[in-house]
């Protein structure tokens, strides 16, 4: 049992110390040697719990997935109105990624230089189950469209115009307090706010 307790502490570690060091470096740019210094274990130990970096890589990206596509079905599945989606899809990516930066660092910089090891970890866990997002959510917005109830019939164009306003209010921070000359502090009244205007930008520019 305590043999068992010492096995999970230790791939926990050496998980939370290959986020941090992907997020970093990237994928190619990311040491083993680093990883094992920050969990505090021989490198070794890597080797013997995930087999080599590559499969160490895919494990931190997929568990991340794994725990976020539940809470993008259940959202499709409790927003019964393209206005509800408009509401709980930017509050859903919103205040979880702004609790895991990491993730995006990891998917942003491997979109850029490297997507082929990225894209199909990302459709992999996308794919995964009968109720997936990607299975559910072309057959609602299709029917929506029928309905009259949105402007847009293609469920590519939609989810275009969703995503890139959700993440890269998380991605583009830096960059916005740049041009502002502002100090953004990512606070519940920021994030609020954030979510209330992307909502009132989606609703005015997709509803019908």
């Amino acid at each position: 049992m305590q043999r068992q307790s010492n096995e999970r502490d230790s791939r926990e570690r050496i998980l939370d110390a290959s986020r941090r060091e992907f997020a970093a470096f990237g994928y190619e740019g990311a040491r083993v040697e680093r990883i094992a210094r920050k969990a505090g274990i021989n490198k070794a130990m890597i080797f013997y719990y995930f087999s080599s970096k590559q499969n160490l890589y895919r494990t931190v990206i997929k568990r991340a997935m794994f725990d976020f596509i539940p809470r993008v079905q259940k959202v499709i599945g409790e927003s019964t109105t393209p206005a509800r989606l408009f509401e709980n899809l930017p509050e859903l990516h919103i205040r979880y990624f702004s609790k895991k930066k990491e993730i995006i660092q990891i998917i942003v910089r491997q979109l850029v230089h490297s997507p082929h090891l990225i894209t199909p970890l990302i459709r992999e866990a996308f794919s995964q189950g009968e109720e997936g997002p990607s299975k559910t959510l072309p057959g609602i917005i299709r029917r929506w469209h029928r309905m009259g109830l949105i402007s847009e019939p293609d469920p590519v164009q939609f989810v275009f115009n969703i995503l890139p306003l959700c993440l890269f209010s998380i991605i583009t921070q830096p960059m916005i307090e740049a041009v502002m000359d502002v100090r953004i502090t990512g606070d519940p009244e920021f994030l609020d706010k954030r979510i209330r205007s992307i909502t009132h930008l989606l609703k005015r520019g997709m509803l019908k």
